[in-house]
Parts: C-alpha cells; structure tokens; sequence
C-alpha cells in the first residue's frame, strides 16, 4: 500500500505525492476527485489551483477513498491568500518563463528546418541536372533517393513554418497579458466576481439556515475560503481602478456628462446614444432594438451637434 500526502499551498496549488506505482488503484482515486497527472512534475495534481481556495471537499473525500482502499494518507490544507500583487508577479513570471520557451523552441525548430534542407540538399547534389529516372529495377534507387529527398525538403519547409509562427504566439501572450490590466476589462471582471461574492453568501447563509452545524464541515469551510479569495481579488481590482480614476484612464464618462444623441467610441465604433443610464448606456442598432454597455467601455465621446 502506497503512503500519500495532498497538499494545498497558494504558490503550489494542489499536489498529492507519495510513493504511488502503476496499477495501485490509487491514480483512478485521485482521477475521480478531479487530480490529473502533471508530467513535467511527476505527480498529481488538480489543475488551475494556484492562488485559489483549496477544494477542500474533493480533497478530503479523495483522501477518505484512498484510506478505504488501504492507503496511508495526510493532508496538508493552507487557507492562506497572497496579496494581488504578488499573485501577478507571479502569473507574470510563468508567463515570462512560458515566452522563454517559446522563444527557444522557435530557435531549435529553425536549426532543425535549415538541418533538414540541407540533408535534403546532400542527397540529389551528386545527381546531374536533367539525369533521366529509368524505369524498373534499374531506377528504383533513383527514385528512392528523389523520394526521401522531397520527404526531408517538405519535412524542413513544415517544421520552418512552425517556426515562424513562435513570435506570433508570443506577441499574442504579451497582448492578452497586456488586456487584462486594462481598467475596462478590471471593471468587467469586477463586475463578475462582485456577483459571485454575492452569490457565494448566499449559498453559505442558506446552507447554515438549513444545517447550522455546516459552520464546521468541509462544504462551509472551503466556501470560507473561496469568499477570502474572492474578497482579496475584488479588493484588488478596485485599487487599481482607483489608480486609474486618478491618471484620468477610466470613470471618464457617464450620464453626468453624455445624453441622448451623443455619439460615444465603444469597441472600435462611434456609436449614437440611446439611453444614457446610471451603469450603463444604451445605443442604437441599424435593427429594432438597442445595444447595452458598461460605462468602462466608453472610449470617447462627442456631444451631439445643436438644434437650431
């Protein structure tokens, strides 16, 4: 039987390590409560749980089946949440590490792609141009050569395609990055984990009305530990949109200053203002109905021109 320890820690995630083998049952376990086998790692772990709550219930019952089946286990949970800064440096530093790879492999694919034209090269180089091919026996090293030679010639021109593509993937790792701070996209993603909160506090307030003594069980406390999250990632982004109110990069706009008529900048698109309301502002379509959006989204505005 195999000793196993899971652990939860904000800068690791979620691990179970232990001294598992193939065929002892204990992979399908984990399997069922949502871990998955981390190659680069050599162990398990449920995927996405950095800097997130821990699951305590899939946890604890992963635990609870390996020990039915005769497996030593422990569990080491941290409830702990790191500051939003420190979460973003180190999303940033994955991310860095991730381009650096990309990068490299760019690089390796490049040497093999020119490796590989000019072996294709080397193979035909010793053939006289305009050399017939006969037919039969007699050609059929001939022809191999031509073959093997335009299987390593396309070979090359593929792997230098995939090549090229590795600043493209790594331009739009910088861009996305890049998107996620942007004060409208903070003030959507606000808006989201606003009404989550709200909704987790009312799952727990429902769950102690029915089952007062939940406050104790697995269900509440990993529900506590999703509202610290929560609370902490909300109280982020509001600081940075503080941040940006005071640079005059975003709560620029809104019904105090654009009324119906007016063209506002949103998406890329001038477009008329239909309804100018207290979150957000509604603007026509070519069709029956009006388009709605946050005032985050309002890149620009002009008054509409003066009735005469």
């Amino acid at each position: 039987m195999a000793t196993i320890e899971i652990t939860h820690t904000p800068e690791e995630g979620t691990l179970a390590d232990g001294d598992t083998v193939k065929g002892d049952g204990t992979g399908d376990i984990l399997k069922t409560h949502g871990f998955r086998w981390f190659r680069s790692m050599g162990q398990y772990g449920i995927p996405q749980s950095r800097d997130r709550a821990p699951r305590i219930v899939a946890i604890e019952n992963a635990a609870d089946r390996l020990r039915e089946a005769g497996h030593t286990v422990t569990v080491d949970i941290s409830t702990a949440v790191r500051d939003n800064a420190t979460v973003q440096a180190a999303k940033h530093e994955q991310l860095e590490e991730r381009r650096e790879a990309l990068t490299a492999k760019g690089e390796k694919l490049a040497r093999t792609a020119e490796s590989l034209r000019l072996s294709s090269d080397a193979m035909v180089e010793h053939l006289p141009l305009g050399q017939p091919v006969f037919p039969g026996p007699r050609g059929r090293a001939h022809r191999n050569l031509l073959e093997r030679s335009v299987t390593t010639s396309i070979k090359s021109a593929l792997t230098a395609q995939e090549a090229e593509r590795m600043p493209a993937r790594i331009a739009g790792s910088l861009r996305a990055e890049a998107e996620k701070q942007r004060p409208d996209v903070v003030a959507r993603r606000l808006k989201r984990l606003e009404a989550e909160l709200r909704s987790l506090d009312r799952r727990m307030a429902s769950l102690v009305e029915h089952h007062p003594e939940a406050t104790s069980g697995r269900l509440y406390r990993q529900y506590e530990g999703q509202r610290a999250e929560l609370v902490e990632r909300i109280d982020g982004d509001r600081a940075v949109l503080e941040q940006a109110k005071e640079a005059g990069t975003f709560g620029r706009y809104s019904r105090d200053n654009v009324s119906k008529g007016d063209l506002v900048h949103i998406r890329g698109e001038w477009r008329r203002v239909a309804r100018a309301n207290v979150k957000t502002v509604s603007v026509t379509t070519p069709y029956s109905w009006t388009d709605k959006y946050g005032w985050e989204e309002v890149r620009g505005h002009r008054p509409a021109a003066p009735k005469n």
